[in-house]
């Protein structure tokens, strides 16, 4: 018998589906990966076909395990936060197709509900009070906004626009997954449904000092309290893969992460002020807090990073950005701006930064040229464009890093990850304008081997956080040259007031 030597990890992202055989030496033996298929059936809206989903997944399964399936020792899983699907319970019927995260059609109603003239006056006299006895959880609740990023509204959105979904579940047959949930219902053939604690807090229906599912929520939100999954530590077993999915093997699922959680765990940032920025598709910072709960919920928001078996909750702060910014790199191929990706960092350095106009575009549509979103363009080439863009990206990430600092204060250093880290240009220019230590992970795969990591303690592989440090190399990266520092510090204020971040 081969020894049980490989962990399956599979991340569903914003843009990719991957699924990766790592060994017990943290090596990603096979990588294989699918573009999302993303739906757009009206302006506003997007969604994912859970059938063409499922597809992807086992065409993934089938073409990393090939040959390798007796080395399977289990699963781990990594998936964006607060997208979401609801079925029938007794059928398995979709009520409709997965609703992402960056799905808007709950907008308005957002709007409506932070603008609301009860709320407003509630909120107020909670801060109040919360500052008075000193109680961060109602000082959280009087700063809350709803946004759409959440699943509640959307999920509101849902029991009121669907015309099956509050007759079912008024019956008790109505079940509500986000992307981990169904993947691990579909994989245990329907004998686990359950989600992890980072799953649950990022849908904003999971009270995080109850350490339960909210029934206040539920109630002021009219939402289906008893459809809501069950939830379990990080590393706990969540089932075993069904052999009648013929996937030509079978393990248990052992470690579930939400994706940006996932990426802080495969970066080995466990201790409480490390500081991690990702520039994938969205960019995020997130800071560890450890027991603390970040109490606003405005710039920065209170997430939980884990929850280990045994052990206590682990919370962070986040600043996220709800705008596909890593787009934009990628909108300078289409634009035939550049010929690839590859080329950007090179033809980025061939101009100077104070020739280079300012890209002040936020996210939405790509319905004009590149040069429409250009200020200050006068004899400028595509070049300069595109050191454009890039320096918005930079920009961005700085205004997500200032969040976090004006709350805790400035870091000695920042751990970077994602695709777009491994633009020597971008780093090298993130380090120049915010004064700070910045080192580029050598985990390019950051919720990969998060989703790895946590699945390898949850089989015992490693008994304490200590032992996977052992993983971790960092590369420090050395600021752009002075002058370009200067000027794009000086570019960075200019560009915040014209964008109104």
């Amino acid at each position: 018998m081969a020894e049980r030597d490989i962990i399956l990890s599979l991340d569903i992202g914003t843009s990719n589906i991957k699924l990766a055989a790592v060994d017990k030496r943290g090596e990603i033996v096979r990588l294989h990966k699918r573009a999302l298929r993303l739906k757009c059936p009206q302006p506003g809206y997007q969604e994912i076909c859970p059938t063409e989903l499922w597809d992807d997944i086992e065409s993934l399964f089938k073409s990393t395990c090939e040959g390798i399936e007796s080395r399977i020792a289990a699963l781990g899983i990594s998936t964006h936060r607060s997208t979401f699907i609801t079925w029938e319970r007794d059928t398995d019927n979709y009520l409709h197709n997965f609703i992402t995260w960056a799905d808007q059609r709950a907008q308005k109603m957002c709007d409506n509900w932070n603008n609301a003239y009860i709320v407003r006056i509630g909120q107020s006299i909670l801060q109040a009070v919360g500052t008075v006895v000193g109680s961060t959880h109602m000082i959280c609740i009087a700063n809350f906004k709803v946004q759409s990023a959440n699943a509640m509204m959307r999920l509101k959105w849902v029991m009121e626009n669907i015309a099956a979904a509050k007759p079912l579940h008024d019956k008790g047959n109505l079940c509500f997954g986000t992307l981990d949930t169904w993947i691990i219902y579909k994989l245990t053939g329907k004998a686990t449904w359950a989600t992890d604690y980072t799953n649950a807090a990022a849908t904003g229906l999971y009270d995080m000092w109850g350490d339960r599912w909210c029934p206040a929520m539920s109630w002021v939100f009219s939402l289906p309290f008893g459809a809501l999954p069950e939830v379990r530590n990080s590393n706990a077993s969540f089932g075993q893969i069904s052999s009648e999915l013929n996937l030509g093997f079978s393990a248990p699922i052992h470690g579930i992460l939400a994706d940006q959680q996932a990426s802080v765990f495969g970066n080995h940032l466990f201790e409480e002020g490390d500081v991690k920025l990702s520039l994938g598709t969205s960019i995020a910072c997130d800071r560890l807090t450890g027991s603390y709960v970040h109490p606003v919920a405005m710039s920065v928001y209170p997430q939980i990073a884990w929850r280990l078996a045994g052990s206590e909750i682990v919370y962070m702060a986040e600043s996220m950005t709800m705008e596909l910014r890593g787009k934009y790199l990628d909108w300078l191929v289409s634009a035939k701006l550049v010929d690839s990706i590859k080329e950007i960092n090179n033809i980025a350095l061939s101009v100077k930064s104070s020739e280079t106009p300012l890209f002040i575009k936020k996210d939405g549509v790509n319905e004009k040229p590149i040069e429409e979103f250009m200020v200050e363009k006068s004899n400028c080439t595509n070049a300069h464009f595109v050191r454009a863009v890039m320096e918005a990206h930079v920009f961005r990430a700085k205004i997500l890093l200032d969040d976090v600092f004006d709350f805790y204060g400035r870091t000695d250093k920042i751990i970077v990850d994602g695709g777009a880290s491994s633009s020597q240009f971008i780093l090298e220019s993130l380090c120049a304008v915010t004064g700070i230590d910045v080192y580029r992970s050598n985990c390019v795969e950051g919720a990969l081997m998060g989703a790895f990591y946590v699945t390898g303690l949850g089989l015992g592989w490693w008994n304490t956080l200590e032992d996977i440090k052992l993983f971790t190399e960092l590369t420090q990266i050395s600021p752009l040259k002075e002058e370009d520092g200067c000027t794009l510090l000086e570019k960075f204020k200019k560009w915040k007031t014209l964008t109104n971040y």
